[in-house]
């Protein structure tokens, strides 16, 4: 029978295969006398020594594969691994309790562990997780153990766990995994991260999951929807593999015919569409889908998941890699969006009854000028190696849109007093996400040279709708009348002030809103690469005269639903008579979601 599950969908796509039930099981370590000493500390030796190759190979291949920064991890287990007080303490133990020292690793690290979980700091249990990986890793050699090992999978597999650490993820065989089914995480969990980086459709926050799913047992993962089926019928499958055949197919085509062309309208209007990512390893993938730029660079990521904060340095590296890789197209840096669902733990920001609507973004960093000015200098500085442009996220007004201004104009004279290389004629924009941002945009236009739309939040602050509480998902409406009154509004006041605007929210990568938006008014759209093939084909076969007519007529209509089912006759329409998107059913399915 049938078993359907739900998550939140992190990475879209559709993935088939037999579950692969992955564990961190404790290794039943046993316990003995020793009479032999120094035979027990070269044990012990040879199993930091080759952890240390374990380690050090994993950080070469992270530092390679998504860049320095998610690679810090593995640098922290070596430290623990080499720990001159933990490393005296073992032997201290060793030689008191005469006992093998697996026996006595364990027995230390779970007084560790204990002592740790005993302390009311999150930062204390996440130390816990990385000094249990660290063992587990010793353990395992100290025991000629088989450890579970995702690296080298025997055949193709969707993974389900509890939760992936940091050196699951870093050693996952990405040829055999080709679905992930997580029971924890968050959408900035390294799982996430990696899935979306390398398009493994995957779902997360899935209830039970490790003890819902048989080892070997067939599901499929709808990564757009959420969806976990178990089990499915031949009938589901045989549904799902024609789907998913036909999204590779899809993907395959539209990268052929749109690779090396702008994305021009039927009567010959280009509209500019970037790539929105938040890894080194996504760089590549924007290339090869030939977007014109990075319009959304989540910096954030610099700062999540670390014991301290990036130094100046190394965000001027990872900015600068980004400008030289995307020359002679513009790289938007958003400063870091840090608060409401992105939780640093390393700046003890204390947990908000309403995280989404409190500390957070431009609120964070006007407080913090510590941190904020080195953000901004290391921007700044990288500007002088390509097309470097900033925007600040949750501009409420003009007033903190100035206060952000002179931070950066105070910055830019402190880079000129010290002769230091950077442009002094930057961009600055402003991302439109609040309402009062809205309100207010004939008057921020004339202070920022241009807009970004960043509609997942304007939607959700519009709507009053946390966009990942599944009880009110529903209500979170792309397609809601007031959505549309607003996204017209911001562009019409863009327009009137000659400033480009661009939407860099999930709209963008919908092929559904894409006559819509620009008949609004819309210039440019940025998304995740993988969408962008499909936007441009869409593109290519759009007039914008019927677009702004269509804008007309859909801005007189009262219901979301009515507004959907005009888009989605038009869209599918198209689709057919160009012959570049699935038939209505298929295409019904795989857009679920955001249908």
């Amino acid at each position: 029978m049938e078993i359907y599950l739900q998550g939140l969908g992190v990475s879209p796509g559709i993935a088939i295969a037999p579950a692969l039930l992955f564990f961190h099981d404790r290794y039943d370590v046993p316990s003995y006398a020793i009479t032999d000493f120094d035979a027990e500390q070269m044990r012990l030796d040879t199993a930091i020594h080759e952890t240390r190759k374990d380690l050090e190979t994993i950080h070469d291949r992270v530092v390679t594969d998504l860049g320095e920064r998610h690679a810090e991890i593995f640098q922290a287990h070596l430290m623990i691994l080499d720990d001159v007080g933990l490393r005296e303490e073992l032997t201290e133990h060793l030689t008191k309790h005469q006992r093998n020292v697996e026996y006595t690793l364990d027995m230390l690290a779970k007084r560790y562990v204990q002592t740790m979980e005993s302390i009311n700091d999150p930062r204390f249990r996440e130390r816990t997780a990385d000094l249990l990986d660290v063992v587990d890793r010793v353990l395992r050699h100290l025991l000629d153990a088989e450890r579970p090992n995702l690296a080298r999978l025997g055949q193709e597999s969707i993974i389900v766990a509890h939760d992936l650490t940091p050196s699951d993820t870093a050693s996952i065989d990405t040829n055999k995994a080709i679905g992930l089914v997580i029971e924890a995480g968050s959408v900035t969990s390294h799982s996430a991260i990696l899935a979306r980086a390398l398009e493994i459709p995957a779902v997360i926050g899935v209830a039970d999951a490790p003890s819902s799913i048989s080892a070997g047992s067939l599901v499929i993962v709808d990564g757009a929807s959420g969806r976990i089926i178990l089990n499915p019928t031949r009938e589901t499958c045989k549904r799902y593999s024609k789907a998913q055949q036909r999204l590779e197919e899809r993907r395959a085509k539209l990268l052929r015919i749109t690779k090396g062309k702008p994305a021009r309208t039927m009567d010959n209007v280009e509209v500019m569409l970037c790539a929105n990512i938040e890894l080194p390893l996504e760089i590549e993938h924007s290339r090869n889908v030939n977007a014109q730029g990075i319009g959304l660079y989540r910096t954030e990521y610099l700062f999540i998941d670390r014991d301290s904060l990036p130094e100046e340095e190394e965000q001027y590296e990872a900015y600068s890699d980004v400008a030289r890789a995307m020359t002679p197209h513009p790289v938007v840096l958003r400063t870091m969006d840090i608060g409401g669902d992105k939780f640093v733990e390393h700046l003890q920001i204390l947990k908000e009854a309403n995280p989404q609507l409190g500390w957070r973004a431009v609120r964070f960093c006007l407080a913090r000028p510590d941190i904020f000015k080195p953000h901004l200098r290391a921007m700044l500085r990288a500007s002088a190696h390509g097309a470097i442009e900033i925007m600040f996220p949750m501009i409420s007004g003009i007033e903190e849109l100035r206060e952000v201004k002179a931070v950066v104009a105070e910055v830019t004279q402190e880079l000129d007093d010290a002769g230091i290389a950077h442009n002094r004629n930057i961009k600055i924009g402003s991302m439109i996400e609040i309402p009062s941002a809205v309100m207010l945009a004939d008057l921020l236009a004339q202070e920022s040279d241009f807009f970004s739309i960043g509609t997942n939040d304007l939607i959700q602050y519009l709507l009053a709708v946390d966009r990942v509480n599944e009880k009110i998902a529903h209500l979170y409406e792309p397609a809601h009348p007031a959505v549309i009154r607003m996204i017209h509004q911001t562009a019409q006041a863009a327009r009137a002030h000659n400033i480009p605007c661009s939407i860099c929210g999930e709209m963008a990568g919908d092929a559904l809103y894409t006559e819509l938006l620009l008949g609004l008014g819309i210039t440019a759209l940025s998304m995740a690469p993988v969408a962008i093939p499909l936007i441009r084909a869409e593109i290519s076969h759009i007039h914008l005269e019927e677009a702004r007519t269509l804008a007309r007529r859909v801005l007189k209509m009262s219901v979301a639903e009515e507004i959907k089912a005009e888009l989605k006759e038009r869209h599918l329409a198209r689709a057919k008579k160009y012959d570049y998107l699935l038939d209505s059913d298929q295409d019904a399915l795989l857009t679920e979601k955001s249908m």
